[in-house]
């Protein structure tokens, strides 16, 4: 069966530094997003770091206690939608994930976003680590094998997140994806699968021409080839981009020809908890 679209794990809120406080982007916006398209499962994934975790450096977002994001409690629900908070967690250039053990407990679900190479100083020392497309990929290896080897975290409930965005190369972000040797991906990939996390799929598939998509599409059908789970992911930071969303979806799960049984875990397990 053809990978239904009944969910969408990336979400922001106005509590997001990326949404820049856009007041529309509210829990109640969010929830009328997904009921219009039919999901079963939603997440609100603000970014934060935990203040219990030292070494914050993260300028505007270190504000984003985990209570703070907890102030969108109560999340709306229906009968058919289940609206879950989770949160968007990095991992600064010392190796540090902003959440401490105690609140991996706490939540029941957030992603960890390995590729936010834009936040100088904080996640990248700019006199250790060039521009250029070499470097960046080399330093985003270095820390997908540092998240992927943490034998502490409940993979079984953590999403890898977008895995191809812009921000790992401004200056060249494809020409930095296709730097990644087959065999470095498979070894990615692999771990990715034995862990039993969650890949992310949200690249703007409907917006990349066929050269691009060449590119951005081969780490996802290595990781295909790998065994892992996916997820859809949106990312969204404010409404507009509710209105194609489901379209980019679409064209994600056919371009990489996805069926039902390459749905991560994860989101089986929370539709099918719909009622209880």
């Amino acid at each position: 069966m053809r990978y239904i679209i009944d969910h969408d794990l990336h979400n922001h809120s106005y509590l997001s530094p990326c949404s820049r406080g856009d007041s529309r982007q509210t829990r109640e916006a969010i929830f009328a997003y997904g009921m219009t398209n039919g999901y079963k499962l939603l997440a609100l994934t603000d970014h934060g770091w935990d203040d219990k975790v030292d070494d914050k450096g993260a300028r505007g977002w270190h504000a984003n206690t985990m209570n703070h994001l907890r102030e969108n409690l109560p999340l709306p629900q229906a009968k058919d939608l289940k609206f879950i908070l989770g949160c968007e967690i990095d991992m600064n250039r010392h190796g540090i994930i902003g959440l401490s053990p105690e609140e991996q407990e706490n939540f029941e679900y957030f992603i960890i976003s390995v590729s936010h190479l834009n936040l100088t100083h904080f996640t990248i020392d700019p006199e250790q680590v060039g521009s250029d497309a070499a470097s960046r990929k080399e330093y985003y290896k270095m820390r997908l094998h540092m998240v992927l080897d943490n034998d502490s975290l409940p993979f079984h409930k953590i999403g890898l997140a977008h895995f191809t965005t812009g921000n790992i190369c401004n200056a060249d972000l494809f020409g930095c994806i296709s730097l990644f040797t087959d065999e470095e991906l498979r070894e990615i990939f692999s771990k990715v699968a034995a862990r039993g996390m969650g890949v992310e799929l949200n690249f703007p598939a409907i917006s990349y021409n066929d050269e691009q998509l060449a590119v951005i599409l081969r780490p996802f059908r290595t990781a295909k080839e790998c065994g892992c789970k996916f997820y859809l992911g949106g990312d969204s930071h404010n409404p507009e981009p509710f209105r194609t969303r489901k379209q980019n979806f679409e064209k994600i799960i056919e371009l990489l020809e996805l069926e039902e049984s390459d749905k991560w875990e994860f989101v089986i397990r929370m539709i099918e908890s719909l009622g209880e």
